[in-house]
């Protein structure tokens, strides 16, 4: 009986890391839709267990690095065009930003699961949109998404 636990055990972690998927997340200076300094896509909503790998498409010292996390979740910082994995283990909403971009509004959202800090999301976007010199409306638009 005792082994037969185990095995289920076992097969659902089997297949929790099976079910895992990476995501792409470009990271632009000309996006797809005519905007500047973008990540592509700039929300993105996944599953707890998934990998978010940020890609630098051009030599413009484009970062990932994670504004706001849950509580309980890495914090990360890549260094200029450089590329990163983000394994994504808690809940809730990700504030991203690109270091040397920010003031012109590079940022991107991620959901994992609920949203169960929504409102300090918000609150933190707001106090970082507040010093940007353009798109300060990028984080507002990318947090209405947030379901």
């Amino acid at each position: 009986m005792a082994r037969r636990i185990v095995l289920l055990c076992l097969l659902a972690v089997m297949s929790a890391a099976v079910a895992a998927k990476d995501i792409q997340v470009r990271m632009l200076t000309n996006g797809p839709n005519g905007q500047m300094l973008v990540f592509d896509p700039d929300f993105i909503k996944v599953n707890v267990g998934d990998t978010v790998t940020f890609l630098p498409m051009q030599k413009a010292g484009h970062t990932s690095i994670s504004l706001l996390v849950p509580e309980g979740a890495k914090p990360w910082k890549a260094a200029p065009d450089t590329q990163i994995s983000v394994k994504i283990e808690k809940q809730g909403v990700y504030l991203v930003q690109c270091d040397v971009h920010k003031s012109l509004g590079m940022v991107a959202v991620i959901q994992a699961g609920k949203p169960v800090n929504l409102a300090e999301a918000k609150k933190a976007a707001a106090d970082f949109s507040g010093k940007m010199l353009q798109n300060k409306d990028r984080f507002d638009k990318l947090l209405a998404q947030v379901k």
